[in-house]
């Protein structure tokens, strides 16, 4: 492990140094000073975009240099002393089936005890059905009639009308699996210590500032798909890529207990109920009550606490519409949590725990870097803006060495979850969506209404040509710049433009991705049919050579 740990520092050591390089470089020797003004704010914005990932990386970076380490060993909990538990499983308008699936899956968890598990179905409809559901099942029914604060008031309502030590987190589709209890529970070894001190000495839990700090306020396990990704599904990659959610929950949250700034992720989570109720219960008025409430729990000394373990499993996202809508929603949600908690000037958190949430919600504005990526060679291509003014020997000797490196260190870190390329296409799926609404959210123009992330559809297809658009504008913008760049390196006789081809072309691999995924798929098709490149191109139909294309196009 120490050696390990060696070379991490090595390439990250080499990385920085080799970025800093690169920056100065760009600082000081690629002003575009004889062009025009827009050259001159291309070049602005593009560094700065360059500048704001060098930030993130050195964060992330500090994160994952001993990531081996990051791991928090399961403490030993007598079962005698195992304490009750209260399950929550939040719904709003989900069907009766799925949640039937899901309350079935939480009897079945194992406990010392049984009889100390105590399930509630929130249901924030107020629907007969679920009513009887419940009673079916045997579980206890919770149902407001004043439906403020969305989830965050759902869960508060259930906080208040139960009252065990401890409660368990799952959204209405997130079925826990029988060791749930079992693994999540030990980690409050420390809380039920003091929780059983306070009662043998007969007097009101009053914890100091000392031994909350030995608390675990929660612990957040994966949110786990039992289906493929959009992503996954829509580029028939089932077996090539990793779900994108797994690189967060298996790498950067693990990542984040160095700091004790671990994410509460709004389900698959076991909380501390002292804690919840000394910060107010779940935070409300912001779309990410999950975020703002993990925020002010570590914010008050609490321990919040990442395992990679796989314990409860759901549904993805299962349009691309929804998928919007979501990513739409936490980013929205993340800003706002960063306004309602006030984490930057809180003397509560320390320096590494104020970075790793900054950068928690700078992460949203990755749209506006994406942007300045694609639009740079564009604007050079078309009308002439010059970014970065320089030599291809120059680029050669400052970019491609720090661009090697990073890919390194990333392949090292992330456990073979994530590479930069993947990284890439997520982030240009998103970003012609993310941008305005994360422009609008900085301005103060929240999202009032809270809108619950589809995971059921009788769609045919799960997306459909309007969603396109952004990507094939990006195409067809990618293809005439290449044509123009071409055209201009051959005029002129000269390979000085291949970096911006190179760029172009990279910029097109990314977009053709993306209008892939915003493509779909039939959402009856089965979702793991595997098929080889065909021999004989004649004798097959149309969509299977293009399936097979594609699945080539996503391991180049």
């Amino acid at each position: 492990m120490k050696k390990k740990i060696f070379w991490n520092k090595f390439w990250i050591v080499l990385t920085l140094l080799l970025t800093v390089i690169y920056l100065g470089w760009r600082i000081f020797r690629t002003v575009p000073y004889e062009k025009n003004l827009l050259s001159y704010v291309f070049w602005v914005l593009l560094l700065a975009a360059e500048m704001f990932g060098l930030f993130e990386m050195a964060v992330h970076f500090y994160n994952m240099y001993d990531y081996g380490n990051n791991k928090v060993e399961k403490p030993k909990l007598d079962e005698r002393i195992f304490p009750e538990v209260d399950v929550f499983v939040p719904s709003f308008n989900e069907s009766a089936a799925l949640i039937r699936q899901t309350l079935e899956a939480c009897k079945k968890m194992k406990y010392p005890d049984p009889e100390k598990v105590h399930i509630y179905l929130c249901d924030d409809g107020e629907r007969e059905e679920m009513q009887k559901l419940a009673g079916q099942l045997g579980v206890e029914y919770l149902a407001r009639t004043v439906h403020n604060s969305a989830k965050a008031g759902n869960l508060n309502y259930a906080l208040k009308h139960s009252g065990s030590p401890l409660i368990a987190v799952f959204d209405a589709d997130m079925m826990p699996t029988e060791e749930f209890l079992m693994e999540t529970v030990p980690y409050f070894a420390k809380n039920v210590e003091i929780l059983r001190k306070y009662k043998k000495q007969k007097k009101a839990q009053t914890v100091n500032e000392y031994e909350r700090q030995h608390m675990t306020g929660f612990v957040q396990t994966p949110q786990n798909f039992y289906q493929p990704d959009l992503f996954q599904k829509n580029l028939y990659a089932e077996d090539h890529i990793p779900n994108e959610q797994d690189y967060f929950y298996h790498v950067v949250q693990m990542s984040k207990n160095k700091s004790n700034s671990v994410i509460f992720g709004g389900t698959n989570a076991m909380l501390w109920r002292a804690a919840l109720v000394e910060v107010g219960g779940f935070v409300e008025d912001v779309v990410t009550e999950d975020f703002a409430t993990g925020i002010e729990l570590e914010k008050k000394g609490y321990r919040g606490i990442a395992i990679d373990t796989i314990l409860a499993s759901g549904l993805p996202a299962m349009t691309f519409s929804d998928m919007i809508h979501q990513r739409k929603r936490w980013a929205k949600g993340c800003i706002q949590s960063g306004h309602k908690t006030g984490f930057l000037k809180s003397k509560e958190l320390n320096f590494y725990q104020k970075i790793n949430y900054f950068t928690s919600i700078s992460y949203w504005y990755n749209s506006c870097k994406r942007l300045a990526y694609f639009a740079a060679p564009v604007a050079f291509a078309l009308f002439g803006i010059v970014s970065v003014e320089c030599r291809l020997s120059e680029v050669l000797l400052f970019w491609l060495p720090m661009y090697l490196c990073t890919v390194i260190c990333m392949r090292r870190f992330s456990g073979h979850v994530r590479v930069t390329k993947w990284t890439d296409i997520y982030e240009n799926t998103f970003f012609p969506y993310l941008l305005p609404s994360v422009l609008k959210e900085s301005l103060g123009k929240k999202q009032k209404q809270f809108v619950v992330t589809g995971k059921e559809s009788d769609k045919k297809k799960n997306s459909s040509f309007k969603y396109m658009l952004p990507y094939l504008a990006g195409v067809i913008l990618s293809v005439v710049s290449i044509i123009r760049v071409l055209a201009l390196s051959a005029s002129e006789q000269t390979v000085t433009y291949v970096v911006i081809i190179f760029w172009l072309f990279i910029n097109l691999y990314y977009m053709v991705m993306s209008l892939y995924v915003s493509w779909g798929r039939s959402m009856t098709e089965d979702l793991f049919a595997q098929k080889e490149l065909p021999h004989k191109l004649g004798k097959v139909r149309v969509d299977e050579v293009f399936t097979a294309l594609l699945r080539h196009l996503t391991e180049v």
